[in-house]
């Protein structure tokens, strides 16, 4: 049982220059299954079940998985008006023991430099809370 998923936001880098980073239509993809909204633009970061995911397929914490039903999570990032690097830590509980993976980019022996993901800047933009 998935019983959460916690963000660690790791230090801001500089949001690339307009044109240089990805188009949000590249980044848009068919998800099947739970699907979040993690928001880190805020000072702690949020992971929320998607309103646009349509019921039944919304699920919250804690959810089933096992072997014979295993689940693909998908999480939207929101980085804001900014360029984060994050971390993720996601809780289970198995047999009725509790356990944890960090997911950090790293290879298992060594801390990862974490996931990085670019906002936007400009006009077009939805305003987004400044992480301070």
């Amino acid at each position: 049982m998935v019983t959460g998923i916690k963000v660690t936001v790791l230090p801001d880098e500089t949001l690339p220059k307009d044109g240089d980073g990805p188009s949000p239509e590249k980044c848009e993809s068919a998800t099947h299954g739970p699907v979040f909204d993690v928001d880190i633009a805020q000072k702690v970061p949020s992971v929320a079940p998607s309103a646009g995911n349509a019921e039944p397929d919304r699920t919250d914490f804690p959810f089933t998985v096992s072997a014979g039903h295993p689940q693909q999570l998908t999480l939207r990032m929101n980085p804001g008006k900014r360029d984060a690097r994050f971390s993720l830590k996601v809780e289970w509980v198995a047999d009725g023991k509790y356990g944890s993976a960090t997911l950090d980019n790293g290879d298992g022996r060594d801390p990862g430099h974490g996931y990085r993901v670019t906002g936007c800047k400009g006009p077009q933009c939805p305003d987004a809370a400044p992480m301070s």
